[in-house]
């Protein structure tokens, strides 16, 4: 079996204007999810695949230095993960960040995976999978919650759609193409429906951002300085290029194999050792994960051939793991819309609770000690309510997630929404699938339904807004 040493990458972005104005005056690695910050789901599952060495790449000097003063807090010393915060410039891409760690990845398997992604899938067991078939990249794939169709004018193309075309095994990626524009014209290569015979092509599955690359990929960054993106830019052009890359990717194989068999990576791989920074004075940085039981490794496997080497032209070198709904959880925070759909689900204990480590009530839900309830007031199951709240009588929780120090007035109803901590809501208010920002003001009898309050606003009482986005004016 392949050795399982490998890194870890984060992609944690910055400043992001999509989620306007939600990250207004906050990174949005930061953001809460159920009460904890974005950023700390994807870290946790590194940190239960055994990786106590992280590279968190950050877009931008003044969030990078609010993510490390987090990271220093959250992950000190003895938390047993260190994560090692790497600052880009702002206007780098996805595949430019990566060019900027490359020099730091001595692995010959390294993780990437974005900053919002919250999964359960088992890292180790992708892993596995992606060395077990020697392949070049695997991608995450998971199925879109809505159809692209359903949000789109008839007669018009979709945008910001990956177009991913899948042999009819589902096993191997070989077409793909992306853009937050409508795409007109699919160019397919020939070659690739020659190989393969057959080729689906759907507008139905979604780059999860989560990729397992050979080293490889590295180079071929180094040489093709215009990828800039992983998504838009890198993932095309590897998949028009993959059987050519497979030669470069065995050559450095076998210059790896060299090396170990002269002793150079004798502390790597030396009876499944740590190597970050112990045992020899490796200065390497990564771990060796902990194996998971052979029958993970197959249930997560694209191939069930035996582990023979692939052939230059004859075998496809970019592999795919599609999560099929009911099997593993997988979401990102792409937008206002997925912020709020994530956190209820991060909220119900039958769908993603477990990702955040906290334990239902009998009621299955969440609610602080230290928060005050009103006579007569309920709160469903699925919701969480944070620390040092106070909830008036009469109020109504439903579907939602409430943060520290939220008061509710009298009579407040709140159906499938998030209030971040701090908010302040006054009597016979409704709020109604919206998201309201941190230390927001919500003045008595006001009712909001699909909103977006920005953090600190005052909303005025009386008045029913609906899908609105109110927030105060930047000076």
């Amino acid at each position: 079996m392949p050795g399982l040493g490998y890194q870890a990458i984060v992609l944690a972005g910055g400043d992001d204007k999509r989620l306007y104005p939600l990250s207004t005056g906050v990174v949005k690695a930061l953001l809460p999810v159920a009460n904890k910050p974005l950023l700390s789901y994807p870290l946790r599952t590194l940190s239960e695949a055994g990786l106590r060495h992280v590279y968190v790449v950050v877009s931008g000097e003044k969030p990078a230095a609010t993510i490390s003063s987090w990271i220093q807090t959250e992950y000190p010393a003895s938390s047993g993960l260190q994560c090692e915060v790497v600052t880009v410039p702002e206007d780098y891409g996805t595949a430019d960040a990566l060019r900027a760690v490359a020099s730091k990845v001595t692995a010959q398997t390294f993780v990437v995976v974005s900053g919002d992604l919250l999964t359960d899938l088992p890292v180790n067991a992708l892993v596995a999978s992606h060395q077990m078939n020697g392949a070049y990249a695997t991608v995450l794939l998971s199925h879109r919650k809505t159809s692209p169709t359903t949000e789109t004018k008839p007669g018009k193309a979709p945008k910001n759609v990956d177009y991913i075309g899948l042999c009819p095994k589902r096993e191997h990626l070989l077409f793909y193409a992306s853009s937050p524009e409508t795409l007109r014209d699919l160019k397919v290569p020939l070659s690739v429906v020659r190989r393969h015979g057959n080729m689906t092509v759907s507008s139905d599955l979604a780059d999860a951002h989560l990729y397992v690359f050979n080293r490889s990929v590295l180079s071929t960054l180094a040489a093709h300085p215009t990828l800039s993106s992983v998504r838009q830019d890198m993932l095309p052009f590897l998949t028009q290029n993959q059987f050519k890359l497979r030669t470069t990717q065995q050559e450095q194989q076998q210059q790896q194999q060299q090396r170990d068999a002269s002793g150079s990576g004798a502390a790597a791989h030396s009876g499944g050792a740590d190597v970050d920074g112990q045992g020899g004075g490796s200065e390497l940085g990564f771990t060796t994960a902990k194996a998971l039981p052979g029958a993970h490794y197959m249930a997560m496997s694209h191939d069930t051939a035996p582990q023979q080497p692939h052939h230059s032209g004859s075998a496809c070198s970019l592999r795919v793991h599609v999560v099929e709904p009911g099997t593993n959880y997988c979401a990102r925070v792409a937008d206002v819309q997925s912020y709020g759909e994530v956190n209820r689900e991060v909220a119900d204990p039958h769908v993603a609770m477990h990702l955040s480590g906290l334990r239902p009530t009998k009621y299955e839900n969440i609610v602080a000690a230290s928060t005050t309830i009103g006579n007569k007031t309920t709160i469903a199951a699925a919701c969480i309510v944070g620390e040092n709240g106070a909830l008036g009588d009469k109020s109504s929780i439903k579907r939602s997630v409430l943060g520290h120090g939220v008061k509710l007035g009298l009579n407040v109803k709140v159906i499938n929404s998030v209030l971040m901590d701090g908010v302040v809501v006054g009597d016979n208010c409704t709020i109604q699938n919206s998201v309201i920002c941190a230390n927001a003001v919500l003045k008595e009898r006001a009712t909001v339904k699909d909103c977006q309050i920005g953090p600190g606003f005052t909303v005025s009482g009386g008045v029913e807004y609906k899908g609105e986005v109110l927030a105060k004016t930047a000076k």
